[in-house]
């Protein structure tokens, strides 16, 4: 299924888990700045910054900051005097943060860290977020635990992650449609963390929780191509024997068909849930 035309691109869904490691970090970067391009993605992390600067914080923590991006948003809507810590565990992704944030670098500090034993003390931070990470991280229970140590008592935790239970794409075989769904949820580290969200916050010492699912649907094919790595995962599935290639091969034909008649679509749900510690 790989297209010999297109250029070596690295398994994202488990990349992630080391960027460092992977052996093409900028396939790390583009990914991340193709997803904050799409408006689902953009106005997600907007309504984020919206409940991060309407609790008017001294101290911001950006957990697994990655390239920067929502560093340097941050920076721009919030107060002169807020100052904004990215933690990363990439050290790559962080010399990129460094450029991205350079007309920040007063207020913006940048720390090389491990989520699940933040090098922050306690109550640190007024606000906390993390953004589509916990999905990479095999013990997400431990993360959340870790932002609401750093978190001060009063601060606000914020968070979007990922439902991969619910990726659908279209096809006329629901088994085969169904494999795909569990193939690609098992490839996360965590593919389920989106709906435990609210639980692992409440488990976690926070109060007034609010969950909200967000809903992505993609018409287009090669976008969806993108942002779900479509063919690259018909070639895992086929090298897993998950799926035949005749099979992989129908599953593509027929996605292609769809998009020619106007009945190709694709989806899932994310939840953005937030909530106080209480102080």
């Amino acid at each position: 299924m790989t297209d010999p035309a297109r250029p070596p691109q690295q398994y994202l869904a488990a990349g992630f888990r080391d960027v460092d490691t992977s052996g093409d970090t900028t396939a790390y970067t583009r990914c991340l700045d193709l997803l904050s391009d799409i408006p689902f993605f953009r106005d997600v992390k907007e309504e984020s910054f919206r409940i991060i600067a309407q609790t008017k914080p001294e101290r911001v923590l950006d957990a697994g900051c990655g390239a920067g991006t929502d560093l340097s948003a941050l920076a721009s809507i919030l107060p002169p005097a807020t100052l904004i810590t990215g933690i990363d565990a990439s050290a790559a992704l962080l010399a990129i943060a460094t450029e991205r944030t350079a007309a920040h670098r007063d207020r913006c500090l940048l720390i090389r860290g491990d989520l699940t034993q933040i090098p922050c003390r306690d109550g640190a931070f007024s606000c906390s977020r993390i953004d589509r990470v916990l999905q990479h991280i095999p013990d997400p229970e431990r993360v959340i635990r870790e932002l609401a140590r750093v978190t001060a008592p009063g601060g606000t935790l914020v968070a979007f992650d990922n439902d991969w239970d619910t990726l659908s794409i279209s096809l006329s075989n629901r088994e085969t449609s169904a494999r795909l769904t569990r193939f690609w949820r098992d490839s996360f580290a965590s593919g389920r963390v989106g709906k435990d969200l609210a639980g692992l916050f409440r488990d976690a010492g926070f109060t007034e929780v609010h969950a909200e699912p967000r809903m992505l649907t993609i018409v287009g094919l090669s976008l969806a191509e993108k942002v779900f790595d479509i063919r690259m995962l018909l070639d895992r599935m086929i090298q897993a024997g998950a799926l035949t290639p005749a099979e992989a091969t129908g599953v593509w034909d027929e996605l292609v068909r769809r998009v020619q008649q106007g009945t190709f679509s694709s989806g899932y749900t994310g939840y953005l849930v937030w909530g106080r510690k209480p102080g």
